[in-house]
């Protein structure tokens, strides 16, 4: 069963228009943290190298929306092996090519809605329940609680 999703994603991903975001992944972000061309990388490392760099940057960016603690206790366990070989300095690098990344691929989120965590509670929430009710429980409930702390 998995194995036909994901033929039928790779399917869809291959009739993405022109202007997806993985085409600025992939012709602006690979040369900036890979400090080569597609063409070199590909020569150099192997056919489809730049491509997967770019795909992988891009699972990145939605794992990292989705699953941002994950995210962050990885980044520091990464940073720790790094830092095994280099020195604290040596991964300034990773900042600039952050910065630079964000230069090349400048994004604004005024026509996104956040994905907050209350909003994916209420997506994960089944049909039948008032969602409405059910927040304005909990407001009770973190009211009360307050309200209780204030009394000596």
């Amino acid at each position: 069963m998995a194995d036909e999703r994901d033929t039928m994603h790779r399917e869809k991903d291959a009739i993405l228009p022109d202007d997806s975001p993985h085409n600025d992944l992939y012709y602006k972000v690979v040369p900036i943290w890979c400090r080569a061309s597609q063409d070199d990388l590909d020569a150099e490392i192997g056919d489809g190298y730049s491509c997967g760099f770019s795909a992988g940057f891009e699972r990145g960016i939605i794992t990292a929306m989705l699953k941002p603690e994950w995210v962050q206790g990885m980044y520091h366990r990464i940073r720790q092996y790094y830092l095994t070989t280099h020195t604290p300095q040596d991964l300034f690098d990773w900042d600039d090519h952050a910065d630079e990344t964000t230069r090349a691929v400048p994004v604004s989120n005024a026509g996104f809605v956040s994905e907050s965590r209350e909003m994916k509670l209420a997506l994960e929430l089944p049909d039948h329940i008032d969602t409405t009710a059910y927040r304005s429980g909990v407001r009770s409930i973190i009211m009360s609680k307050h309200t209780r702390r204030e009394r000596p």
